[in-house]
């Protein structure tokens, strides 16, 4: 009996002893490798096409891809690389100016000579502006014409590449020289000058059909020559589910043409200023800067808040009228300092392309001087609205993690919206369309590990609600998520982490083709 006592005591020691030792040990974590791979058996995930990339930072090592080379519908994450490209060549401080010039002389409030607005490409211009533009210019005659100055590339633009049902939507706009007020108009505040006319029918049976469709497109178009405002409103359903003819009575409509709607407005607040002209204001192809032969005098000049906060704007609102206006602007910067170098002469090849394909070509140039392969890229648009639009993981990445490296522009990523703060924290641009859902940003986990996190959802059903429970799963799974040790990183990472096309940059052609590309996706199932 005593051998029996004896030995149980013995083994009850060695079972506290080995306790104690288990106790002691730290509590052991799923590292991001095992996260994301048990994140991707989610059954709601199973029949969609998704890819998925964590990148560690600085370095730039891929510690896990799924399908993270693989192009993919962004969304609106594809406002990272728009709004990420003009930050780096502008800098946050940047302003647009929208100015009254004129090539004559001003003799009191009187001007002898030409009127001239020149535009800028400004998003976030609004109609109170344009009255103070007015206003400090001081002028009460002019003995000229009355011109709004827009660059000879420049025009309406609503693209191609984007859905019919997107027309006539107050989420696109169509982006013009010439913003004010969004391009968006309501009835109750068109110009006194001009007249409405309630469209009756198109004549276009694809038009009547969209009026008709239950989408509540509204929009509305300028006739100058007779100063008639054409509406054209389709029936939209209320809350009850059905049909409601009121919606959208008095608006939004999204101006057709806004550059000559807008011109239209500039005419009329000239009359409520009491600006006696003697004709009506009308638009000049041409771009009147500073040591052109025809600029003299600036009468009054508008600025614009810093460009920081109209991409913050842009990217917070997920707005794509303003995303637009950022790729012109690029494609105006650049035209501008080849006018300036007396370059622009060299070759008229590329004239008849618009100031967005313009954007595009030096959008894809900047992408390629970031190592970003080429053909990880193809965009029709600066926005994400187009269904055309194709971009890997790991390319949204790279981006990300040289803005976070370059010290200029660095604070770009305090303008992305952010969810908790050092540790624990996640800057990131998030993009949704029917069937889509896309999440991009720089997570710092608890471990202080900083990483690139981008995962695009493709293929899903209609209703895409669980994908956001989907998405913010992985990401707080990632936070807690320690980044493998480098001898254990190889075994943490997937068949992509050596990848040879993340390894190689194609920086001998641009990244983004413009929009006579065409890209057909291949069927991957996880």
């Amino acid at each position: 009996m005593k051998k029996i006592a004896l030995s149980l005591l013995a083994l009850s020691s060695l079972l506290l002893s080995s306790t104690a030792t288990i106790e002691a040990k730290p509590a052991q974590h799923i590292d991001c490798a095992s996260a994301c791979r048990s994140w991707l058996g989610r059954a709601d995930l199973l029949h969609s096409r998704v890819g998925v990339e964590v990148m560690e930072l600085p370095s730039g090592k891929v510690v896990f891809e799924s399908d993270g080379s693989r192009r993919s519908t962004p969304a609106s994450t594809a406002k990272v690389i728009t709004t990420s490209c003009i930050y780096d060549a502008l800098g946050p401080n940047y302003v647009y100016h929208t100015r009254l010039v004129s090539n004559g002389v001003m003799s009191g409030t009187v001007l002898k000579g030409d009127l001239i607005l020149e535009t800028s490409q400004d998003p976030s211009l609004n109609r109170s502006d344009l009255v103070a533009l007015v206003r400090d210019a001081g002028i009460t005659l002019v003995e000229g014409k009355v011109l709004v100055s827009c660059p000879a590339e420049g025009h309406d633009n609503y693209a191609v590449s984007w859905l019919a049902e997107d027309f006539g939507q107050d989420w696109m706009p169509v982006s013009s020289n010439l913003v004010v007020d969004r391009n968006i108009a309501f009835i109750s505040g068109l110009p006194k000058q001009l007249r409405v006319a309630d469209s009756r029918g198109s004549g276009l049976a694809i038009l009547e059909t969209l009026i008709q469709s239950g989408i509540g497109t509204a929009w509305l178009s300028l006739d100058p020559a007779n100063n008639i405002v054409t509406i054209s409103r389709g029936t939209a359903f209320g809350s009850n589910g059905k049909i409601d003819s009121s919606i959208k009575r008095d608006g939004p409509y999204v101006v057709a043409n806004p550059d000559v709607y807008n011109t239209a407005i500039f005419q009329s607040i000239l009359n409520d200023q009491h600006v006696k002209t003697s004709m009506q204001a009308t638009i000049s192809k041409e771009n009147l800067k500073e040591g052109s032969a025809d600029y003299r005098t600036i009468l009054s000049d508008h600025s614009s808040k810093p460009l920081s906060q109209i991409i913050r704007l842009c990217l917070h609102e997920s707005d794509n009228l303003y995303a637009q206006q950022l790729l012109r602007t690029i494609a105006l910067t650049e035209i501008n300092k080849a006018k300036a170098g007396k370059a622009a002469g060299k070759s008229n090849r590329v004239e008849s392309r618009t100031l967005e394909e313009k954007g595009l070509l030096k959008v894809g140039e900047w992408l390629s001087s970031l190592g970003v392969p080429g053909r990880e890229v193809v965009l029709f648009d600066g926005c994400g609205l187009s269904r055309k639009d194709c971009i890997t993981p790991h390319a949204l990445n790279l981006v990300l993690k040289h803005m976070a490296a370059e010290a200029d522009s660095a604070p770009y990523l305090e303008l992305l919206r952010a969810t908790g703060d050092g540790s624990n924290s996640y800057r990131f641009k998030t993009g949704a369309m029917d069937t889509v859902r896309a999440i991009s940003g720089i997570l710092v986990n608890n471990f202080n590990q900083t990483e690139a996190v981008t995962i695009m959802i493709n293929g899903h059903t209609p209703s895409v609600k669980e994908l956001r429970i989907a998405l913010s799963d992985l990401i707080e799974r990632l936070k807690r998520a320690p980044i493998s040790r480098p001898e254990t990183s190889t075994k943490a990472s997937t068949k992509a982490a050596t990848n040879p096309s993340i390894a190689s940059a194609s920086a001998s052609k641009p990244a983004v083709p413009v929009k006579k590309t065409t890209t057909h996706h291949r069927k991957h199932h996880h």
